[in-house]
C-alpha cells in the first residue's frame, strides 16, 4: 500500500511539475509573439519622436495633459485598414473658383503630411443643400457679416450659415465611399451648431468625417493658401481619433481667431508624430523627406531648416 501511494506522489510530482514547465513556455512563447506584433507595426513605444525630436519643438506646460501613445492606442483610435485607406475633401455650398482651386492644389502636401492618397468628392451645391429639409440654414449676424463682407470684398453669395450637425447626417455618414478612412467637408459659409455661434472646425471621429469652413479664417490675402493648408490639416488629424494639443505648440492646438491660426504651427508635436505613425505605419524618413521636398519647392526657410533637422535627428538616432 506504501508503495503504491508513493508511486502516486511520484506521478502527480511530475504531471505538476510538467505543467509549470508548460506555463513559463507558454508565457515565453506569448511574450515574444507580442514583441515581435510590435515589430511588425513599428509600435513605437519607446517615444522615438518624443526622445528624438523634442528639442525641436517649443513645449507650453511643465506638466503633461496630452494622452500618451499607449492611452491612445488603448482607445481603439481610427485606423486606415487594406480596404479603407484614403482620404477625401468634399466641397459644399457657394464656394469662390480662386479657393476651389486652393483646396485642389492641397492635395499634393495633404498626400506627402498623411501618406495616404487624397481624393475631392463632386461638390455640393448651395442649391441642393437648400432643397434638403433636414439640413437647417440661417443668416449670418448683421455685425458678423458686415465685418467678413468687408474683409473679403463683398461675400453677398455667403451670406447664410449652415447647421453642422444636420449636414453631416444628411450627406456624410450614411455614403461614406467604400475606401474612405476619413470624409472632411469644405465650406466658404460660415458653419454654426445648437452651443456655438459659429465653428472653425468640427469632427466626429467615430464616424470619420469632419467640417472645416474658412468663413472667418480667409481673407483672399498671401495667408489664405496657409490657413486652408492649416486647416484643413489639422481637422484630418482630429479625424484619426487625436484630440487637440496643450503640452506643445502643434498643429493640433486649438485657435480662437484667424491671427492664432496664421501664427500658429505647420509641424506636428512628438506625441502627435507618434500617434499618427501608429495610426497609419509611416516611415519617418521617408515622411520626413518628402515634406522636405514640398517645403524646397515652396521655398520655405522655416520648414526647410525644420525638416532638415527631423532627418538629422532621425537618422542618428
Amino acid at each position: 500500500m506504501k508503495i503504491t501511494q508513493f508511486i502516486v506522489s511520484i506521478l502527480l510530482l511530475s504531471f505538476f511539475s510538467c505543467n509549470e514547465t508548460t506555463s513559463k513556455k507558454d508565457n515565453v512563447n506569448s511574450e515574444t509573439t507580442e514583441v515581435q506584433e510590435l515589430d511588425k507595426l513599428e509600435y513605437d513605444t519607446l517615444g522615438i519622436a518624443l526622445n528624438t525630436l523634442e528639442s525641436l519643438h517649443t513645449k507650453r506646460n511643465v506638466n503633461s495633459y496630452d494622452k500618451t501613445l499607449i492611452e491612445y492606442i488603448d482607445s481603439n483610435p481610427n485606423r486606415p485598414d487594406s480596404i479603407r485607406k484614403t482620404i477625401y475633401l468634399l466641397p459644399f455650398g457657394n464656394i469662390k473658383p480662386n479657393i476651389q482651386e486652393v483646396i485642389e492644389n492641397e492635395t499634393q502636401y495633404l498626400e506627402t503630411f498623411f501618406q495616404l492618397k487624397v481624393k475631392i468628392l463632386p461638390s455640393i451645391s448651395f442649391e441642393e443643400i437648400k432643397e434638403n429639409g433636414n439640413i437647417k440654414t440661417r443668416l449670418v449676424s448683421s455685425n458678423d457679416f458686415g465685418y467678413y463682407s468687408k474683409m473679403k470684398g463683398g461675400a453677398e453669395n455667403l451670406r447664410e450659415q449652415i447647421e453642422a450637425t444636420s449636414f453631416i447626417n444628411s450627406y456624410m455618414t450614411d455614403s461614406l465611399p467604400q475606401d474612405a478612412i476619413a470624409v472632411l467637408g469644405i465650406t466658404e459659409h460660415d458653419i454654426y451648431n445648437p452651443k456655438y455661434n459659429y465653428l472653425f472646425g468640427t469632427s466626429l471621429s467615430s464616424k470619420k468625417v469632419g467640417l472645416v469652413s474658412t468663413f472667418r479664417l480667409v481673407d483672399y490675402g498671401d495667408y489664405t493658401k496657409f490657413n486652408i493648408r492649416k486647416v484643413i490639416s489639422k481637422q484630418i488629424v482630429n479625424l484619426f481619433s487625436i484630440r487637440n494639443v496643450k503640452d506643445y505648440e502643434c498643429l493640433v492646438n486649438f485657435h480662437n481667431n484667424k491671427e492664432e491660426l496664421e501664427n500658429g504651427e505647420f509641424k506636428l508635436s512628438p506625441k502627435v508624430l507618434e500617434k499618427l505613425k501608429y495610426s497609419i505605419g509611416f516611415k519617418y524618413e521617408k515622411r520626413f523627406e518628402e515634406l522636405l521636398n514640398f517645403w524646397t519647392k515652396e521655398d520655405n526657410q522655416k520648414m526647410i531648416t525644420y525638416y532638415t533637422e527631423c532627418l538629422k535627428k532621425i537618422k542618428n538616432r
